[in-house]
């Protein structure tokens, strides 16, 4: 009987030892797959969050529903502009532990977009928080998400980068810091789609030794740091509008909303671009409500035209 006992016990003890060994293979097998499938479900938050965001162009409330208001847009004075996030402090946005709900912030608007109002304005929410507005803030590594917005001043584009960083907030991966738009091209240049993907060769002159290779280290799942960057690369194109006067009464005016009579054409007045005009010399961002008038006066002038715009367009009044 004790022969039968102790041989039950060795088989038992083989048995938990198996156990063990494949518990010890196939565990960093799942967890490199459950990575995987958390970096694949992010790829797809950042793709519906940039539709939200395209979405909101032609929103006629800049001061809330519309992400793209841009100071030296042609907004009239009063509008409250979209707080973006900065090339120089991604990494003040990525790594911290809360966030204060601004109602001018991005994280604001697309969550206003999508309807949610769990929120309070000026409330600080972290990451455990786990309600709908730290779901567009927070990615499932608790990193922050960011919307950068490029150089303003670039003709017929206006460039954004959404990005989300697929690290635990302790792995602290340093950003440049240096320069807004040098950071920001630099992001944009590179191809962070590939396990392997390495950080910018710039980097390397704006980034410690050390603090450049975290970024090109290997860390769970066979992935580079700097592979763990999600970027989604989003171009608002900027139009412009050309007006020709040509009645002989009538004088024109056009707004671009909400600027109203952004553009002014006195009768037979020829062409005016709005290149021309003070707040458009780089294009009007793609979306903006058009409302053209007409009339011998202001009082007596009456609409003619609207739409919102999304191409270059030529008006002519006869």
């Amino acid at each position: 009987m004790k022969a039968i006992r102790a041989e039950f016990l060795l088989m038992l003890l083989v048995a938990v030892a198996i156990v063990g060994i494949l518990a010890g293979i196939l565990a960093p097998v799942l967890a490199n797959k459950l990575d995987d499938a958390q970096i694949r479900a992010e790829t797809d938050t950042l793709r519906s969050l940039r539709r939200d965001f395209e979405a909101t162009y032609d929103s006629t409330d800049f001061n809330g529903q519309n992400v793209a208001s841009i100071a030296g847009d042609g907004l009239p004075p009063g509008t409250v502009f979209t707080a973006f996030d900065l090339g120089d402090a991604v990494a003040a946005r990525v790594f911290a532990t809360s966030i204060v709900v601004d109602p001018a912030g991005w994280v604001t608007k697309l969550a206003a977009k999508r309807g949610v109002t769990s929120y309070v304005p000026g409330a600080s929410y972290t990451f455990l928080t786990q309600n709908q507005y730290t779901a567009v803030a927070f990615n499932a590594y608790g990193a922050q998400r960011c919307l950068v917005i490029g150089p303003t001043s670039e003709s017929g584009r206006q460039r954004y980068l959404l990005m989300s960083l697929m690290v635990p907030p302790y792995r602290v991966l340093a950003f440049p810091a240096a320069d807004a738009t040098q950071t920001f091209n630099s992001i944009w240049d590179q191809s962070w789609e590939y396990t392997q993907s390495q950080a910018p060769v710039l980097w390397g002159t704006l980034l410690t030794p050390a603090q450049l290779a975290l970024w090109n280290t290997q860390s769970s799942a066979n992935r580079t740091n700097a592979s763990r960057l999600l970027v989604e690369r989003i171009v608002q194109p900027k139009y412009s509008l050309t007006l020709a006067n040509n009645s002989q009464t009538d004088t024109a005016w056009v707004d671009v909303g909400p600027a109203v009579n952004a553009i002014v054409a006195g009768p037979n007045s020829g062409t005016v671009s709005s290149g021309s005009v003070a707040g458009f010399s780089n294009g009007i961002l793609s979306g903006r409500l058009i409302v053209v008038r007409r009339g011998p006066g202001a009082a007596s002038a009456y609409e003619v035209q609207r739409f919102f715009l999304y191409s270059d367009v030529n008006l002519t009044v006869q």
